[in-house]
């Protein structure tokens, strides 16, 4: 019984110290987020989209085409071709408010359309490229889920010397990670795999995206002639009461196609 009592102390002082680290961490974060504010103020100089995007075809472009990523649409995407399944990686330029941004990444799919007004949209040109299945990158995502005023992913955009520091700093962090994803998502299995670990284990949200994990998952299933499944998830999908009458006719008419 000692024996239990002094393990569960210990326990209890680990906790503790842990909780002490957190708040000691959250402090020296919000303190950086205000050093970082107080000096964005002083050296402000906008960076302007046409220099932006300068900027993007020197340092960001070559980079993405290295692992895959060899098309720029001139803007926010970079994106692969497709294979042989059906499957696009793509990475997006995500604008913040305040002069900053970041990546997100994921993959768009020849067999899930996406409704935009009263129809089903395909996504497979160059020019309706979309991520479909979606991902922030790590940092961010943290920094969003935990509130934090530390985004360690953010690309700051107040002046062309940040501007370069961040992106050569976020890319240098993230590019081995994304590759990861990439290698890791390149088959419908593999993709409808990591779509069941989120059903399982949600990434933290703020409100429901329209396209959800079961949405796709839905179409995924009926590309593989898995009608069942299909109908399960998109009738898993409807349960989030994201779209009106019209358009469950629409969509369930697509999978059932």
């Amino acid at each position: 019984m000692k024996h239990a009592t002094n393990h569960s102390q210990t326990v209890g002082i680990n906790l503790s110290k842990m909780n002490i680290f957190s708040k000691i961490k959250d402090i020296i974060d919000r303190r950086k987020s205000l050093n970082e504010i107080y000096d964005d103020i002083e050296n402000m100089d906008v960076v302007l989209l046409e220099k932006k995007l300068e900027i993007f075809s020197e340092m960001v472009t070559p980079k993405f085409a290295e692992i895959g990523l060899k098309n720029w649409n001139g803007k926010y995407i970079w994106y692969s071709d497709f294979n042989d399944e059906g499957i696009k990686h793509v990475v997006e330029f995500n604008v913040f408010k305040y002069y900053g941004g970041s990546f997100s990444f994921g993959n768009c799919f020849q067999s899930v359309p996406t409704l935009s007004g009263k129809k089903l949209i395909n996504h497979r040109t160059d020019k309706s490229t979309k991520i479909i299945y979606y991902k922030r990158l790590e940092g961010w995502q943290k920094s969003f889920e935990h509130n934090k005023p530390f985004n360690p992913d953010k690309i700051s955009t107040v002046n062309e010397q940040k501007l370069r520091k961040s992106l050569d700093k976020v890319l240098s962090n993230n590019i081995p990670k994304l590759q990861k994803w990439f290698n890791e998502k390149t088959t419908i299995e593999e993709n409808i795999s990591g779509l069941l670990k989120d059903v399982e284990n949600p990434s933290f949200e703020i409100g429901q995206r329209i396209i959800s994990t079961e949405y796709i998952l839905a179409f995924l299933y009926k590309q593989k002639d898995d009608l069942d499944s299909a109908e399960y998830w998109i009738q898993e999908h409807f349960k989030k009461s994201l779209n009106d009458k019209t358009e469950m006719e629409l969509i369930i008419k697509r999978i059932k196609k």
